[in-house]
């Protein structure tokens, strides 16, 4: 069963339609990218499926239930987590405590369990673990988005939603951080990815969609996209702009 269809998709900010018509689907197991120029409404499509925009049109269905009405608390409980652009960490709590803070959606989880599973993610990112009690703002920009991954991934979600997870980071961290992505579907884990580097983005990709002003205009496997010249150069020249 598909884990993920979206059906239709229309999402407006005011008068300006951001996604017109939107329609894709993600695979278990897969890792799923969006790509597209500034503006092209790829950040809108995850906030869509996350709850937190109300779609004006279409419909977003999950492992075969329809989560279109669905606020985010309720949509996270079934399991997605967004991981947003930015990285949005709580300055003020540890690196630990901003990732145990991903196990919310949960219920109460003891203490001594969170730890462990703390601990689990600092496996993952290894480079994290010597800064596990210090305080978000001291990290670095990298440190931030691994911390902001394995907050994600402390909700135990089936699809992970990775909203620009590159922006900003040197290049040998972007190859850290798509070593983790190819890791965390390696794991299991579903990954729908909106990336504005391109290259990256489908060295670890199943399969992308292209979007172009809130629309679908085209979609494959990483090989077809990227041997495209047209296609290259319009939507996948280098490093693509930041999104709305």
């Amino acid at each position: 069963m598909t884990l993920l269809a979206v059906e239709g998709l229309t999402v407006r900010y005011g008068e300006i339609e951001a996604v017109h018509g939107l329609s894709l689907a993600v695979e278990p197991g897969e890792v799923v990218t969006l790509l597209g120029a500034n503006g092209a409404g790829k950040s809108t499509t995850l906030k869509a499926i996350s709850g937190l925009l109300e779609p004006a049109a279409g419909e977003i269905v999950f492992d075969g239930r329809s989560i279109t009405a669905l606020g985010p608390e309720q949509v996270v409980r079934l399991g997605i987590a967004l991981v947003p652009e930015g990285r949005r960490l709580f300055p003020g709590l540890s690196a630990r405590e901003n990732i145990m803070l991903g196990a919310s959606n949960r219920g109460r989880i003891a203490k001594a369990t969170l730890v462990t599973e703390s601990d689990e993610m600092f496996d993952l990112f290894p480079d994290i673990r010597p800064f596990a009690d210090a305080l978000g703002w001291t990290l670095s920009g990298g440190q931030q988005q691994m911390v902001a991954v394995a907050r994600g991934l402390m909700a135990q979600p089936r699809l992970l939603l990775l909203d620009e997870p590159s922006l900003g980071l040197a290049p040998v961290i972007v190859q850290k951080v798509f070593a983790i992505i190819d890791e965390i579907r390696r794991r299991g884990t579903t990954v729908l990815l909106v990336e504005q580097n391109a290259r990256m983005a489908l060295s670890v990709a199943d399969r992308g969609y292209v979007l172009e002003t809130g629309r679908l205009a085209l979609a494959g496997k990483p090989a077809d996209l990227w041997g495209n010249d047209e296609v290259r150069a319009a939507y996948l020249g280098g490093r693509i702009g930041k999104d709305d």
